[in-house]
This record gives C-alpha cells, sequence and structure tokens, in this order.
C-alpha cells in the first residue's frame, strides 16, 4: 500500500509540473499570437492546444490523488496497519457510526489532512479546468496554473517530507511473528474526543471552504497576470466564494458543537487559535462577497476585491501554519512540524506579495475610478461597503496578531502572551455590533447619496417591526437575563471576577441592550430585502411559472441570498448575547454509591 501511495503522489506532482509548463507556454505563444490572423475555428492553435494540455494533466493529477485517498481509506476500512499513518490515527469504535470515524481517519491527522486538502484543491482544479471547456480563454488559463501551483506545494510536502507523508511504512519492532501488532503500536489510534459526529464532519467542511478559497485568489493574480481589469474574472468566482463561506461556516458551526457537547469548555467558542484561524477566513469571504458586488454592479473596488481574494487565501494559509507548525498551544492543533512551519509561513507571505506586487504593475488597469469608487456620503450605500469592509479587515489583522502574540517577540505590544478570553470579547463585542448596524442600515441606502425622504419611506416598516421584537427581547432581558447576571455578580468568586472582566456592569447591560437593538432591526431589514426581492422576481417572471426561470432568478439570487445571510447573523447575534454574555454556571456534587457504584441522579 505504501508503494501505491507514494507513486500515486509522484504521478500526481509529476502531472501539475506537466500541467504548469504546459499552461505557462500556452500564455507565452498566445501572448506573441495575439493581432495574428486565427486558423478556421475547427482547430485550435498551438497556444490553446497546450492549454488543452495542461488541462487534461490537471484532471490526471487529480485522478492521482483520488488513488491515493482511496489507499488511505482501504486501509482504515480493511484494518491493514501496514502504514504507520493508520495504525496512529485508527478508530477503534463500534456502533452505528463507526464506518463515519473509520472515514474521518482519512482527516484525522496532519499527514492524511494535508492529503485530503491537496485532493480537495485537485477537485475545484479540474472544475475550473473543464467549465469553461469550449471556449479556451487566457484568464482561466492562467487561474488554473497558479492553482496548480498551490497544488504542487502541498505535494511536494506530501512527497519529498518524510514528516508529512501518510504513506511511511509502520517499523518491524510493532508487529509480531504472525503480522500483529505489538506493544505500544496496540494503544495508539484516534482520540476518544475526536469520534463524535460533529467532529467527523467538521474538518471536512472547513477543508473544502478552505481548498474554494484558493480558486478567488486563482483569478485574482490571473487577472493582474492578463491584465484584464474588467469584471469576468469576479463573476466566474462569486460562486465558489459565496459556496466556500457557507462551507466555512457550517465547519465553524460544527466545530462549535462539538466544543459544546465534547471538549469540555462549558460554552462552544473559547478563543482558540485554531477557531480564530478558521475565523479569519471567514470574516475575509465575508468582506470578499461584499467587494465583487460593488465590483459587478458598478466596477468599484477593484483593489478591495484583488487583495481580499489574496488575504483570504493568505489566511488559510496562515490557518494551516498555526494548526501544524507548533507556534501557539491549541487543543486542535497537530505536533509541530519545521517543514510545515517554513512551507506554510513562506506561503502565506508569498500570498500577501502576489497581490501587492501584481496591483503595483498593473496600477494603471486596475486604477480607482473617481466616479464610482469615491464615496460621496456617508449615508449611502457606497460608505456602507466600504466600511464593511474596513471594519473585516482591520478586525481580521489584529485579531490574527493578538492570536500569535505568543509566538512573537517580547519587544514587540503582547509579545510572548497569551491573552485572555476577555481580550478578545473586549475588541469583538463592540466591533461586532457597529457591523451589524452596518448591515442593518445598507439594504435601505441608495448608491451615491441617499435621500432622506426616502430612506424615511423604506426604514418606517422595519423599523416598527424591529421595535416590536425589541420590546420582546427586553422583556427577557430584564425578567431573565439581566437578574441572573446581578445575581453572579452579587455571590462573588471566580466566576464574578471573570464577568467583571469583561466590563462593569453597566457597560455590560448597555452593550447587550444595543446588541438587541441593532439584532432586531437587521432582522427586519432582512425580511425586507427578501420581500423586495420576491415582489420583484413576481413582477418580472415570464407568464409561463417555467420558462426562463433559471435565466430571471439569477438576477435576484444576490438579494436572496444576502436576505437569508443576514436574517441568519441577526439570529446568531442574539442568540451570542443570552448564551455567552449571560449563561450561568452551577457546580454539583452528586452522592455516590460505592457498594452498588452508582450516583444519584439530579
Amino acid at each position: 500500500m505504501s508503494t501505491i501511495g507514494l507513486l500515486g503522489l509522484f504521478l500526481a506532482f509529476a502531472s501539475i509540473g506537466v500541467s504548469i509548463i504546459c499552461l505557462a507556454v500556452g500564455q507565452i505563444i498566445y501572448a506573441s499570437e495575439a493581432g495574428k490572423e486565427k486558423p478556421r475555428a475547427s482547430r485550435l492553435t498551438l497556444g490553446e492546444t497546450f492549454a488543452w494540455t495542461g488541462r487534461v494533466a490537471s484532471a490526471a493529477a487529480c485522478l492521482a490523488l483520488t488513488v491515493c485517498c482511496g489507499v488511505l481509506v482501504y486501509c482504515f476500512f480493511s484494518g491493514d496497519t501496514s502504514l504507520n499513518y493508520v495504525v496512529t490515527e485508527r478508530s477503534s469504535a463500534t456502533g452505528n457510526l463507526a464506518w463515519l470515524f473509520k472515514l474521518a481517519g482519512l482527516w484525522a491527522g496532519r499527514e492524511g489532512s494535508l492529503l485530503f486538502w491537496a485532493w480537495l484543491i485537485s477537485v475545484f482544479n479540474v472544475i475550473v479546468a473543464f467549465r469553461g471547456i469550449k471556449q479556451i480563454k487566457p484568464l482561466d488559463n492562467m487561474a488554473l496554473m497558479v492553482s496548480q501551483i498551490v497544488l504542487a506545494a502541498f505535494v511536494g510536502i506530501l512527497l519529498f517530507s518524510e514528516t508529512n507523508t501518510p504513506f511511511a511504512v509502520t517499523p518491524a519492532q510493532y508487529f509480531d511473528a504472525d503480522g500483529n501488532l505489538q506493544g505500544a503500536a496496540t494503544l495508539w489510534g484516534m482520540n476518544a474526543i475526536l469520534e463524535h459526529w460533529a467532529m467527523a464532519i467538521h474538518p471536512p467542511t472547513l477543508f473544502v471552504g478552505y481548498a474554494g478559497l484558493t480558486v478567488p485568489f486563482a483569478y485574482a493574480i490571473a487577472a493582474l497576470i492578463v491584465n484584464d481589469s474588467s469584471k469576468a474574472w469576479v463573476e466566474r468566482v462569486t460562486r465558489y466564494t459565496i459556496f466556500s463561506w457557507i462551507m466555512l461556516t457550517i465547519g465553524i458551526g460544527l466545530g462549535a458543537i462539538w466544543a459544546y457537547g465534547v471538549l469540555g469548555w462549558g460554552g462552544y467558542w473559547g478563543w482558540d487559535p485554531v477557531e480564530n484561524a478558521s475565523l479569519l477566513s471567514w470574516l475575509i469571504a465575508l468582506a470578499l462577497m461584499h467587494s465583487f458586488t460593488v465590483y459587478r454592479q458598478r466596477g468599484a473596488f477593484k483593489r478591495w476585491s484583488v487583495m481580499g481574494a489574496c488575504v483570504a487565501f493568505a489566511y488559510v494559509i496562515l490557518g494551516t501554519f498555526i494548526t501544524r507548525s507548533g507556534v501557539v498551544n491549541s487543543v486542535h492543533a497537530f505536533a509541530g512540524d519545521s517543514v510545515s512551519l517554513a512551507l506554510f509561513l513562506a506561503l502565506t507571505i508569498a500570498a500577501v506579495l502576489a497581490g501587492i506586487v501584481g496591483l503595483i504593475y498593473r496600477r494603471k488597469s486596475f486604477a480607482a475610478d473617481t466616479s464610482t469608487d469615491d464615496v460621496e456620503h456617508v449615508a449611502s450605500k457606497d460608505a456602507a461597503y466600504y466600511f464593511n469592509n474596513v471594519i473585516l479587515f482591520v478586525f481580521s489583522v489584529i485579531l490574527a496578531y493578538m492570536t500569535l502574540s505568543s509566538a512573537l517577540p517580547a519587544w514587540l505590544p503582547f509579545g510572548g502572551e497569551s491573552l485572555s478570553v476577555s481580550s478578545y470579547n473586549a475588541l469583538a463585542r463592540p466591533l461586532g455590533i457597529i457591523y451589524v448596524g452596518i448591515l442593518a442600515l445598507a439594504p435601505l441606502l441608495a448608491w451615491g447619496k441617499t435621500d432622506k425622504k426616502e430612506f424615511a419611506r423604506r426604514i418606517k416598516l422595519p423599523a416598527i417591526c424591529a421595535v416590536v421584537i425589541f420590546a420582546g427581547l427586553m422583556v427577557y432581558f430584564f425578567m431573565y437575563l439581566l437578574p441572573g447576571y446581578n445575581e453572579i455578580i452579587a455571590a462573588g468568586g471566580s466566576i464574578a471576577e471573570e464577568l467583571l472582566l469583561n466590563g462593569s456592569p453597566v457597560y455590560y447591560a448597555i452593550l447587550s441592550v444595543l446588541g438587541f437593538a441593532v439584532a432586531s432591526l437587521l432582522c427586519c431589514t432582512a425580511l425586507f430585502m427578501l420581500g423586495r426581492a420576491i415582489s420583484n422576481y413576481a413582477k418580472t417572471r415570464h407568464e409561463n411559472l417555467f420558462k426562463g426561470f433559471l435565466a430571471q432568478f439569477k438576477g435576484y439570487a444576490s438579494s436572496f441570498g444576502g436576505g437569508i445571510s443576514h436574517l441568519g447573523i441577526a439570529l446568531v447575534l442574539i442568540g451570542l448575547i443570552g448564551s455567552s454574555m449571560y449563561s450561568t454556571e452551577k457546580v454539583v456534587y452528586l452522592a455516590y454509591d460505592e457498594e452498588n457504584d452508582t450516583a444519584e441522579s439530579l
């Protein structure tokens, strides 16, 4: 099995190399052929032939990596212990979910998760390669080339780093004469706390999101390479970005379920470094989706979009760096590895530099258009989208710095210190409320400058509904949440001290009330967005309900999606305030019957 796996990695790496070379040569030839007369439509040009070969090679790499993943899955399910990775990550669980935990062994450890991640990138690359196969365009070719370069880094570390290959053979001393495991190897296997349905699904959903964010990065760099500042690249990657953000959202949610039910934090979010790493990508993907909206509709935010795609990918790699390098302590992190530290740190820096250098080189093509990029008035959609990006980018940078603070030199602010949960809350809570407030008002604003009378007309109904929801929340707040908080503070002790670290009782209450207020308004403006989208669709749809349905619906998809997402964020904010800011904790000791080995129930 080791030989098959290593051969698969070698073939994948070779195919990736062929793909990169062919795509690069194809682009060079295409550039030299520009302006020349093309052969008749039935024949491919030399540049297109190389590009076609590069795309086929990308499919070959995906096939080889599929075989590699299949080898590990076969070993986990068949009980083949010839691979050291299988011995250390196998599950001995029984029951209805035993098959899921066996499958989860593929991504349970550092080596297997790298292979699984590489396979996912290769799948996305195949989709990119063959989605527009009828028209071979330089933009798509260069995007595939960039993504193949990223894939080459992943496959290279799997193939050439002994500490990162999942196909290392189990040492002979761990087998007896009959080929059965013996000694310490019999105790190895998947950590029992990972054998939970949410944890089994949590990593692959995140990996799908991470792999998907490679596509907008690849297209952003491709747009710089071919000097195409049109919205073509944005239109190609918007769906990938939305899909990736949704998968990250699901992955983070599943991780919260696991943490709440298994890890024993007494909660679902602890600002752990690896948790923060997933949040970084989620934040920038969210900013990226909003930037793409402005890019498509107004041709603005070109530089925001390019750098957003680069930073989103950089945060994906930074998360990998945090998880696998050992530079920070985390309950989620794998054992430290010097090769991973060097490779993923280099990739993180390279991703950001690629965007910066590319934008400097193409500064004329991607220059800001004063007619669309300038914010004329604070009360406008332009300003709302701009501040949306600023808040998410600034928060992500500060969060990344705080997460890595323990690994930074002591002479830097907070260098060498592991920051407390209250430090993260002190930043996230007020900034989050401001951000949600912007989301609540943005759908009611107009481009350029919002007319006061029109704004008053639009906000009237959402505001009335928001007051009703807010009143209900305030009743619950003053009857249940605040009395419970005051009771804890009056009792004193460590829990009260921890709560007071988040601010004085007055500040805490004001923050909560403001949070409920903006969440109520966001909930109603989100419903307003949905209602408007449904109304517009109903007015413009074809007489035949099914004729042209997809074409008509596509124009309102962003409004539907935006309304649903905003509504979800409003509900999440309400839930966060109630469940994290006002949670209560009680310690109860149960009487134990030693003779019968039983304990009384609550």
